[in-house]
């Protein structure tokens, strides 16, 4: 039983792996401003954490499987009872592994999260620039002609329509 818990252990290190390579190519992507790809990746990383809850799942069945005998103890608890040291270290060692590659996980879609708040803020300030009304004319012009330039203040789109 507990051999099965490592090798789902295994099995989420091995995705969580992918997904950080996901997150770095998306950073890259995001930086430059490549949609079409953009959307590829999440199609792809969508399908990739559907099989992480999946075997996410396993994992937790697993786990209440192996803790039915001893309630009200946590698997790390457990885990630090065992008295076979190989299985023991072997699971220690897959549990920080985890804990090492969801931490990495974490800071790369921080950032990736960062990347796209920017990304969302320059298009809404492009938005903002096309769509507004010219407020004030550095040039100068006689008042005859200030009055005709107010009438027609519209930004480049009319927004009114």
């Amino acid at each position: 039983m507990l051999q099965s818990v490592v090798a789902t252990l295994d099995e989420l290190i091995m995705i969580q792996k992918q997904l950080i390579d996901f997150a770095e190519h998306k950073r890259t992507i995001l930086i430059e401003r490549n949609i079409n790809e953009l959307n590829l990746l999440v199609k792809q990383e969508a399908k990739l954490i559907k099989q992480l809850g999946r075997i996410d799942q396993e994992r937790e069945r697993l786990v209440n499987a192996v803790l039915e005998n001893y309630p009200g103890e946590s698997f790390s608890q457990f885990v630090d009872q065992l008295p076979d040291d190989e299985m023991k270290q072997e699971l220690q060692s897959c549990m920080a592994a985890l804990q090492e590659v969801l931490t990495e996980l974490q800071v790369k879609n921080r950032i990736n999260e960062r990347l796209l708040k920017d990304a969302m803020n320059f298009v809404q300030h492009m938005i903002d620039q096309v769509t507004t009304v010219k407020k004030q004319n550095f040039n100068y012009q006689s008042p005859l002609a200030q009055q005709k330039s107010q009438t027609s203040s519209r930004g480049f789109f009319d927004t009114k329509a």
